[in-house]
């Protein structure tokens, strides 16, 4: 087991707990809480038990390290490797300029037949995604009537490799219903994400949550949210997964 300091974003009491898994910093767990308000409560791994935690730093942060206990840490729904690519300077400076300007890192577009257009930010570190509802559990709040798709359902992980750029990683956050991951590459390749599961996202992958699809615009690929929601509108919807 491992031991892991936890933080509620709500009313920042922390605690202790243990998961049979490494956890990724910024990972959702379920604790009961001091205030005794399960549902407003969102605890998250602050850091390793007995591990002071990194001092606030303006430089770039570290490359992850993959977590043992995860299934796909080195897979990509495209079927590439992000771990080996060599990033060109052009694109680094873009995205850092867009990072340093604007806090962004890529955004995340609602691309569904039965949910509204929609077009949110993703920051640095854990951004869990999930259904809005009256009471916020989530950083990313979708606005869906499918009822498959939970308050807090997928967290994606952006951080920075070895050369400075940004990558974006994808995992459960206990959904009721499930995850799916289509690659933009290879339409054909979907993955199924289990609870251990780590899973790299690449530009244009669609990520359905409960029977919700939403596509990831890096920012590389849009420098703002018009035009990451201008990029994915006109493409095809991508075909639901019923299971």
């Amino acid at each position: 087991m491992f031991e892991y300091v936890f933080r509620c974003k709500e009313c920042q009491h922390t605690k202790k707990g243990q998961s049979p898994v490494k956890l990724l910093p910024g990972s959702p767990a379920k604790l009961n809480c001091v205030q005794q308000r399960p549902e407003k409560c969102i605890f998250v791994v602050t850091q390793e038990a007995g591990i002071p935690p990194a001092p606030p730093t303006n430089e770039f942060m570290p490359p992850l390290s993959p977590p043992t206990g995860f299934q796909h840490v080195t897979k990509s729904a495209g079927g590439s490797n992000p771990l080996f690519a060599q990033p060109s300077a052009d694109d680094n400076k873009a995205q850092n300029d867009i990072f340093q300007q604007t806090g962004t890192v890529g955004f995340l577009v609602v691309h569904d037949e039965n949910a509204a257009a929609q077009t949110h930010p993703l920051r640095i570190g854990p951004n869990v995604v999930g259904r809005k509802s009256s009471l916020p559990t989530a950083d990313i709040l979708i606005e869906t009537n499918d009822v498959m798709m939970s308050r807090r359902h997928a967290v994606i992980e952006v951080t920075r490799d070895k050369f400075g750029q940004f990558q974006y990683l994808i995992a459960e956050a206990g959904s009721r219903n499930g995850t799916f991951v289509m690659g933009a590459k290879d339409p054909m390749r979907k993955i199924k994400l289990e609870p251990e599961d780590l899973i790299y996202l690449e530009d244009n992958d669609t990520i359905q949550m409960g029977r919700t699809k939403v596509v990831l615009q890096t920012t590389k690929a849009a420098s703002n949210a018009r035009d990451a929601a201008r990029n994915v509108q006109g493409t095809d919807y991508s075909q639901t997964i019923i299971w």
